[in-house]
């Protein structure tokens, strides 16, 4: 639509949902009956229903295996070590959907066979795929398992995703009731939430969305949660994703005059089991699209926790109380600004005495009547600006007509060159940036700069004396000529 509407094309939305519903009902149709591949290499031909999810209301139940899948081919037992997809009959394992993560756990068969489930996610419609590994025994097609989804994995989730709600009806009271959610993520670590707005929050702005936040966590709120026909919810004010598609019948989280969305997602009883809530990010994904990322209960305190951990580090290295610590950094910081500007004037006074003392003793001169003064010199590790500085004192110091090229290796893999024209030079038609680019090149780099003065940079330290000599060769061939020329 964002592409559509740079372009100012229009989009049929009406006839698009109509064109998708009826993809959708095709889809389901063709997937209604699964073949099973067996061993001896005939079909099996089985209708797998529907899951039943039962993980609303407990996080442990007995199913049986209706299928198994192993590297995305059905089968009918498979063993030890393998990673395996299950198809149960029922399910306590919540599989991916509406931005929240897939359940993890174990599924057991008596006391033979264990399965580690590391994600459940949907396929073939609305059947469960529990995707894992066997860790002991062997499973087969048929048989009874025990399903138990990890329940601090499942409570890490539900807090997320209850905080996911809370934040946007944050959202509407702090910035507008105009912006809406424009996708979600609610995983076991953090939860990410994408909004539709058209600029970056203020600071003040954030600050206000975690203390309503945490302060609705502490109203300690119990959530309702109803299945009701879509009409009715709608009615009752309830919040629908734009792109989501629903049944006759939706399930409504309410937070009672905090947040009511059409949600299926699994959620906590009461607000107060979310613990605290703390923004760690907001940011643009794309445009008109911004991004928050935050912690909510164990994570939040895992992430209060590391932060008080590295301030208490920091307190001690630099010997004040926490509340010290911002006055401390910023003198730091500037002492550090003095300390550099110090160092970056010695270097620029060591490399001028150290250009003086090579332009006595290594200047030559090109042409006769009229004497271009040229140095072209390696100044060993001498940095960037030092080098600027001492090929501008040059210039000034050996006067008109001068020619100056100095590089030189500041760091690992770093090249650094710099060209310096005098006037008279520069009005013979000779440009530095023009110079410089393909001596540059020769040091893998590149650069350019105004006929006078030109720097370039390269990461090639190991051709930068062939460069040179290079450089020598073409300025004494090159002004030769313009001698001449001039003649």
């Amino acid at each position: 639509m964002e592409v559509a509407d740079e372009r100012g094309v229009s989009i049929y939305m009406s006839g698009f949902d109509i064109e998708m519903e009826n993809q959708r009902r095709q889809s389901q149709a063709a997937h209604n009956t699964v073949k099973l591949t067996v061993e001896n290499g005939s079909e099996l031909t089985e209708s797998i229903p529907d899951n039943e999810f039962i993980g609303y209301d407990t996080l442990y139940s007995k199913a049986v295996i209706k299928g198994l899948l192993l590297s995305g081919k059905p089968v009918v037992e498979v063993s030890q070590g393998n990673e395996v997809e299950v198809l149960l009959d029922r399910t306590p394992f919540y599989a991916e959907s509406g931005g929240q993560i897939g359940d993890r756990g174990v599924l057991k068969v008596n006391d033979t066979a264990v399965i580690e489930i590391a994600d459940a996610q949907k396929s073939l419609g609305n059947i469960f795929v529990h995707k894992g590994v066997i860790k002991e025994g062997s499973v087969a097609v048929g048989r009874e398992v025990e399903a138990a989804v990890a329940t601090k994995l499942r409570q890490r989730a539900k807090v997320h995703h209850t905080a996911t709600h809370l934040l946007q009806a944050a959202l509407k009271k702090v910035i507008g009731q105009e912006t809406s959610q424009a996708g979600s993520l609610v995983a076991f670590e953090r939860l990410r939430f994408d909004f539709n707005f058209h600029r970056q929050l203020l600071d003040l702005e954030l600050t206000k969305i975690e203390d309503l936040i945490n302060e609705w966590v502490g109203d300690a709120t119990p959530l309702q949660t109803k299945v009701m026909p879509i009409a009715d919810a709608k009615s009752a004010g309830a919040i629908a994703m734009f792109e989501e598609k629903y049944g006759e019948e939706v399930r409504v989280v309410n937070v009672p005059g905090i947040s009511m969305e059409l949600c299926g997602g699994t959620h906590v009883s009461n607000t107060s089991e979310i613990r605290g809530f703390k923004i760690i990010s907001e940011q643009g994904i794309s445009s008109g699209v911004r991004r928050i990322e935050a912690v909510a209960g164990d994570a939040f305190i895992e992430y209060v926790s590391d932060r008080d951990h590295y301030m208490k580090q920091l307190c001690s290295t630099l010997k004040v109380k926490a509340e010290e610590v911002p006055a401390r950094v910023a003198a730091i910081m500037e002492e550090l600004r003095m300390v550099k500007t110090q160092v970056l004037a010695a270097n620029a006074k060591a490399a001028v005495y150290k250009a003086s003392v090579l332009a006595k003793n290594n200047v030559f001169h090109v042409g006769t009547s009229t004497q271009i003064r040229v140095l072209v010199e390696f100044m060993d590790d001498t940095d960037a600006d030092s080098l600027e500085s001492a090929a501008e004192y040059l210039v000034d110091v050996l006067q008109d007509p001068t020619a100056i090229i100095l590089g030189s290796c500041p760091g690992e893999d770093k090249v650094s060159l710099v060209a310096a024209f005098s006037p008279s030079v520069v009005s013979m038609g000779m440009q530095a940036g023009k110079f410089i680019g393909p001596i540059a090149k020769m040091c893998g780099g590149g650069g350019g700069g105004r006929p006078n003065f030109a720097q370039a940079g390269g990461r090639n330290p190991e051709n930068l004396l062939s460069a040179l000599q290079k450089a020598k060769t073409d300025l004494v061939s090159v002004l030769s000529e313009k001698l001449y020329t001039a003649l």
